[in-house]
């Protein structure tokens, strides 16, 4: 996500706008409040894009095989114990058998469960799924807001490669983390059902970064800016992938490689400098 990008990025990071201006700047002295304040609303629900971007007519924007929202989440007691062992099971399966061998019945046995109880809060695999899949965004997105703030994305331009190559380690760290965050990844990406959930996080995450490197990057046209963010997240997720898959590449090689590739991919050489 790198997400978040990448995959930065995808559930995404929110950045307000209020606090945005001073994270331009390390060294303001409303630096620590801005910070304290996107942390208390890292949950919050998205803002919509800033960037005038034009909108067509064609279904280029609309979900492919959208399905409807996971259904709430219970929120205490033997009810949330039970949900929550059905999504640890589903991790360790995927991670196991990957998804096509997946089934609800093998599911409900890991987890002990009868398939009444799996019933009673998803539809089928796809919508449990859904639900892991939501939650590796969403911590790889909270992840790439902690690397915000330490200062990832105004490193001084001779520490932009290392600081994004910190970025693409902490990323790949999280997925080989996550159960089954490999197979979770290639069924995003492969099944017309989940495709709307890994749209839907790398936009939202493209408009919300954004409202953020707008300000670093003044001069770069904004309808070209946003184009690059959702590029840049995209490349991001094919960076994890690789990291996860290809074997013939070391993984130093790879993230300071993918670094030196990205660094410069934003600004053509239009940063704003660091207010005095």
């Amino acid at each position: 996500m790198t997400g978040a990008p990448l995959y930065g990025v995808l559930q995404a990071t929110t950045l307000p706008m209020r606090a945005s201006s001073a994270l331009t700047n390390a060294s303001s002295p409303n630096f620590a409040s801005a910070v304290t304040l996107i942390k208390s609303e890292s949950d919050a629900a998205a803002r919509p894009s800033r960037a005038p971007r034009k909108k067509s007519a064609s279904a280029t924007d609309a979900a492919p095989a959208e399905r409807g929202k996971p259904r709430d989440p219970p929120t205490a007691g033997k009810p949330l114990q039970t949900y929550e062992r059905l999504i640890a099971a589903t991790g360790e399966l995927l991670g196991e058998i990957g998804f096509e061998r997946l089934t609800t019945n093998a599911i409900c046995a890991r987890a002990n469960l009868s398939p009444p109880a799996f019933y009673h809060y998803f539809d089928d695999k796809y919508d449990i799924l859904e639900v892991l899949a939501r939650r590796l965004l969403k911590r790889q997105n909270d992840a790439y807001a902690a690397w915000l703030f330490k200062g990832g994305a105004w490193a001084n331009p001779d520490k932009a490669i290392e600081a994004l190559e910190e970025w693409f380690a902490i990323a790949t760290q999280i997925l080989e983390s996550e159960p089954g965050a490999f197979w979770t990844m290639r069924a995003l990406r492969a099944l017309p059902n989940l495709a709307h959930v890994r749209l839907e996080s790398q936009r939202q995450s493209a408009d919300q970064m954004f409202e953020f490197y707008r300000r670093l990057f003044p001069a770069v046209d904004p309808d070209t800016l946003w184009c690059r963010l959702r590029i840049r997240s995209e490349f991001g997720w094919a960076v994890d992938e690789l990291a996860l898959e290809e074997d013939r590449i070391p993984r130093p090689i790879l993230l300071r490689e993918a670094a030196r590739l990205l660094t410069r991919s934003l600004d053509d050489d239009h940063r704003a400098k660091p207010s005095a």
